[in-house]
């Protein structure tokens, strides 16, 4: 779960700054579209890891609590008390 969690923090900080290099690019006096696509395709590349990573760590938990905590839940904790996850699993 360790690992998991860890690579979801690098794959979301690696998502925040594509999407601000596609703002970047975009929003430059002369605008570079051919970049700002370029990012925008890191980016949802990104994005799909993330989640894949968020579902991960989300059957992870289902299975580390042998099924006392369902999927549903377990994602909700991801979302709402990521925090809490990350000090008990992290």
């Amino acid at each position: 779960m360790k690992e998991i969690l860890k690579k979801l923090r690098d794959r979301e900080a690696a998502l925040e700054m594509y999407e601000e290099a596609v703002d970047y690019w975009l929003n430059i006096p002369e605008p570079d579209q051919k970049k700002a696509d370029y990012y925008e395709s890191l980016t949802d590349d990104t994005y799909e890891e993330v989640y894949n990573l968020f579902q991960q760590a989300a059957d992870r938990i289902v299975s580390i609590t042998s099924g006392q905590i369902d999927k549903i839940t377990a994602m909700r904790l991801m979302r709402a008390k990521r925090d809490v996850v990350e000090r008990l699993f992290g």
